[in-house]
């Protein structure tokens, strides 16, 4: 648009807080020594929080948004790609002269934005998480309908009203009681179905998967309260086993039977079980049990013990190093949730387990899928700054021209973080270093005494 080349060049990072920022420093670095007619002003915002609040108003024709999408296909994350796409939406549908911020969304997500001027693809390489596979089992299951039905067509040359094609298209994917036809999933990590959904429609989706879940559980409930109640009953009665098993357990930990359990009896239980963990790890284990801090624990210490799955199961963990770590092994399924989905009790919805997946999928979005949209934005902009750069030069026969990696204060693009001095940080570990022992000191003549 030749009406963007009239007003000032301002560019807009949307994303999360250290993307954002990161990408923002950037841009504003390739760009320090340019020349006033090739300047840039830098912006950044998280679009799912201030962004709309804090930019929006200074959109002008021109401008230039450049927005991660976070992977709404993962139920974790699909309101908040929601969020980021009204954002977007609201930011390019400010008009100047017929003119409007040119935006453009990065993700992993193939949905394009209507608004939105160009949607930038990742490519995904990893394993699809169940709630991803349940989805894209009805998405196939409804493209393999749908061209069953163009195939009818053009051999008998019929035409069929919409309402006969959503009634074919439902007969064929949704089974006459009212649930789905979802056979066995594909074996495949990848994606089966060739339809790509927008935001909105994944979170209708989802929402509906877990209503009907939902929805089957209550009837199951309603047509058997017997059973409802035999399994309350089934549920008190392991709760008293299960302190019945745990006044065994403690009784038989309590070697010299005084009533409570000490650092040398919680150590010896554990090594009985496994012996290559270590006396360190177990001593930073008893610590933690010891709520009260009093160097032993009572059995109701033990009982809040029991029910911190992450102190009793180093117990039957086996795959330790030399330090008493856990190593955790890497998954080999082809899609994340088929173990949990074959080993399931029946009757348990797969949409419910699917919610069991959710930390898994903030993880991956903090640390994996917002690196690579990190990534993608750097290359990018150092593609951007690279350009500018030689652009001067070549109109000027070398006349004039600058380093895009260089700033007015003589520093280069990869700075330290902080300028703190190495002499400070030692002296702050030697002090941490007293002050642990002096602590470890205290709390032993606390117990001897």
């Amino acid at each position: 648009n030749v009406r963007h080349r009239m007003v000032g060049r301002t560019v807009v990072v949307g994303d999360v807080p250290w993307v954002a920022q990161s990408a923002e420093a950037f841009l504003s670095k390739l760009f320090a020594c340019s020349y006033s007619i090739a300047g840039l002003n830098v912006l950044s915002g998280n679009p799912a929080d201030h962004l709309v609040h804090r930019h929006t108003h200074r959109v002008v024709r021109g401008s230039l948004l450049i927005c991660g999408r976070p992977d709404g296909r993962l139920p974790a994350l699909t309101s908040l790609e929601a969020s980021t796409c009204l954002s977007v939406n609201q930011a390019s549908s400010i008009q100047s002269l017929g003119g409007t911020c040119e935006s453009i969304t990065i993700g992993h997500n193939k949905s394009k934005l209507p608004l939105s001027h160009k949607a930038i693809y990742l490519k995904s390489h990893r394993p699809l998480f169940l709630s991803e596979k349940i989805l894209d089992h009805i998405d196939a299951h409804e493209d393999s309908a749908r061209e069953k039905l163009e195939e009818e067509q053009e051999t008998q040359k019929t035409k069929m009203s919409l309402s006969g094609v959503a009634s074919y298209i439902h007969e064929n994917t949704v089974g006459r009681n009212g649930g789905r036809k979802l056979l066995d999933f594909s074996l495949s990590g990848s994606r089966k179905a060739k339809t790509t959904r927008s935001s909105a429609s994944l979170m209708g989706a989802y929402v509906n998967l877990v209503r009907d879940s939902m929805k089957k559980r209550t009837q199951n409930d309603d047509a058997n309260p017997a059973e409802r109640v035999s399994s309350v009953i089934d549920l008190m009665i392991k709760e008293k086993q299960g302190l019945d098993n745990s006044r065994r357990v403690f009784n038989a930990i309590d070697c010299d039977g005084n009533g409570v359990i000490s650092e040398e009896e919680f150590i010896s239980a554990y090594q009985k079980t496994d012996v290559g963990i270590s006396k360190e790890h177990l001593q930073h284990l008893f610590a933690e049990a010891d709520i009260d801090d009093n160097g032993s624990l009572s059995f109701v210490d033990f009982l809040k013990v029991s029910r911190m799955p992450n102190l009793l199961a180093e117990l039957n963990i086996k795959n330790r190093d030399k330090r008493g770590l856990v190593q955790v092994q890497a998954s080999m399924e082809r899609y994340f949730g088929e173990e949990l989905r074959k080993h399931s009790q029946p009757g348990v919805n797969s949409m419910a387990m699917s919610q069991s997946q959710h930390f898994s999928m903030e993880l991956y979005e903090s640390r994996i899928a917002s690196l690579q949209r990190f990534v993608a934005m750097t290359v990018m902009f150092h593609q951007m700054g690279m350009r500018v750069q030689s652009f001067f030069p070549k109109i000027s026969f070398g006349l004039f021209g600058y380093r895009m990696d260089r700033t007015h204060s003589i520093m280069r693009i990869a700075t330290t973080a902080s300028p703190v001095s190495g002499a400070d940080v030692r002296e702050r570990m030697e002090q941490l270093r007293l002050m642990l022992k002096i602590e470890r000191s205290v709390q032993l003549i606390t117990r001897t005494w």
